[in-house]
């Protein structure tokens, strides 16, 4: 796992301080890391995509007036040793201290200047050679609406499919107050292929917003280890962690002296929709649960579905179920269900779907713990506003994510809260700490938008849970290895539409 931070600020000047450290030279290491990823992307692009010039490839630099134009008036400077045309275009003029030393500094090398009012001549002119665009607008501080200047011109940048784009710290145009906002961006925001940011990952990077604009995420030191820079100032504390993939934990089997009661019963409630239910089971049994019961809570049920023969059929909960998946095509309140679970607390639930409209839900998080909630974003909004936290649509819970994922923890002490998205976000509230502690996944793709990709899901924590793993075990581990399985997925279909749910239950077996 890896810190992220909100503001990181303080961070910067503490190190400043403590480490005898000038800006001068802090923005020099940021400029010698985007020297790096703009000489890396582009004789990549030459040699793997056989790009071609007719003069030397040219780098655009996008300049603002405070110290993330610096960056980018410093890196101009650096670029200068190479056989590239550079040239940095001023979006506005140079006002921080910083970028007034550094412009000058470009100047008196030889960088090529341009305003707003030349860009469009220097695109036509230079399009052909233009390999790589590079961000230095905007840095982590922005907040609001971008000027009108800059959403033209970073328009325009991400319309250019042929040069590679990369932003310095934040990509313009993302809210930099990610511990805040969580998601908010500006109506135009630059588009990157990658993001260089300084001294610590930050918040604003991992919004489900920020999955589109950030590209991947490199982490530049400034002159210190990353440690140093991270624990300069005790007082700030990391806002979440990022998940990698050796942070997953898979169900693997140890011990040879077992039989199918050793791995666990879970218990899949099937409802109106058994299509549902039965994506779930089936993902439970591949992932080590030794049983895995549908329960129809009917003696009347149709067998005649076409059921995966190794899943059973039962119309209560069996008497040895380990764990409960609810919700998944439940088509109903839930009561019965419900009630078998306030009857039973020590039996942990991974709560999905349907559950979420529940009238009852509310009073089934104030009775006990032990769950695990999985829901996506409208499912959310529904799922506050049954709980009296208020009523969301489904855009602000997308933008306020942050924000509400902690109220609902607080509200609700030990219940952990995944809330699916571009980039998954998992919150638990020990009753023993003071604070939420969030985790976010950011290993997803745009293949798993399709229904049945979620009822997967629930049925990975069910079989965790089953299994006897503790519930923020079983929705890390469980977000993971979904996550590994489309990516192994995607290998064998060769393309990001063709994903299917059963795909992705036969990808487990290679993670």
């Amino acid at each position: 796992m890896q810190n992220i931070y909100g503001d990181t600020r303080v961070l910067d000047s503490k190190v400043r301080e403590l480490y005898k450290l000038s800006e001068d030279i802090m923005m020099e290491n940021a400029a010698a890391a985007l020297e790096d990823a703009v000489v890396s992307s582009l004789e990549k692009s030459l040699k793997d995509c056989g790009a071609v010039c007719l003069a030397r490839p040219a780098v655009l630099i996008l300049a603002g007036s405070g110290n993330n134009g610096a960056d980018g008036y410093a890196l101009a400077r650096r670029l200068m040793r190479h056989e590239y045309a550079v040239t940095v275009c001023a979006v506005s003029e140079s006002k921080s201290q910083m970028c007034v030393l550094q412009k000058e500094r470009a100047s008196a090398i030889g960088v090529s200047f341009i305003d707003i009012s030349e860009y469009d001549d220097y695109i036509e002119r230079i399009s052909i050679d233009l390999k790589v665009i590079v961000d230095c607008i905007f840095g982590s501080g922005f907040h609001g609406e971008l000027p009108y200047e800059a959403q033209a011109v970073i328009a325009s940048a991400n319309k250019n499919c042929d040069a590679v784009r990369i932003a310095c710290d934040v990509p313009s145009g993302l809210d930099g107050l990610g511990n805040v906002a969580g998601g908010f961006a500006s109506d135009v925001f630059f588009c990157a292929d990658k993001t260089v940011t300084m001294g610590a990952l930050k918040m604003s990077l991992y919004s489900d917003i920020a999955k589109d604009a950030c590209g991947e995420i490199v982490l530049a030191n400034l002159g210190v280890s990353r440690g140093n820079f991270e624990y300069a100032d005790g007082t700030v504390k990391c806002e979440a962690q990022l998940l990698e993939k050796s942070d997953a934990k898979l169900p693997h089997r140890k011990v040879q002296n077992v039989n199918k009661g050793s791995f666990g019963h879970a218990a899949i409630v099937c409802g109106t929709k058994s299509g549902a239910a039965v994506i779930a089971a089936s993902a439970a049994l591949r992932f080590g649960t030794g049983l895995v019961s549908l329960v129809t809570g009917s003696k009347n049920f149709d067998c005649a579905t076409n059921l995966p023969f190794e899943l059973m059929v039962s119309p209560s909960f069996p008497a040895n179920t380990t764990a409960v998946a609810l919700g998944m095509g439940l088509g109903s309140d839930g009561k019965q269900f419900i009630d078998w679970l306030c009857e039973n607390p020590n039996v942990p639930a991974v709560l999905d779907a349907d559950i979420c409209h529940s009238p009852f839900i509310k009073e089934l998080l104030e009775k006990r713990k032990g769950f695990v909630l999985t829901p996506h974003p409208k499912e959310f909004a529904i799922l506050l506003e049954q709980c009296g936290m208020g009523v969301f649509s489904v855009k602000e819970v997308v933008k306020r994510r942050v924000e509400l994922v902690k109220a609902f923890c607080n509200k609700y002490p030990d219940v952990v809260l995944l809330l699916k998205g571009a980039n998954v976000l998992i919150g638990i509230k020990r009753a023993t700490q003071n604070e939420v502690a969030l985790y976010i996944n950011p290993h997803g793709c745009n293949a798993l938008a399709k229904g049945g990709s979620g009822d997967v899901l629930s049925g990975l924590v069910a079989a965790l849970l089953a299994q006897k793993y503790e519930p923020l075990q079983a929705a890390v581990y469980a977000s993971l290895a979904h996550t590994s399985a489309a990516q192994k997925a995607l290998e064998a279909v060769k393309n990001d539409f063709a994903l299917t749910p059963l795909d992705l239950i036969q990808a487990l077996q290679s993670i």
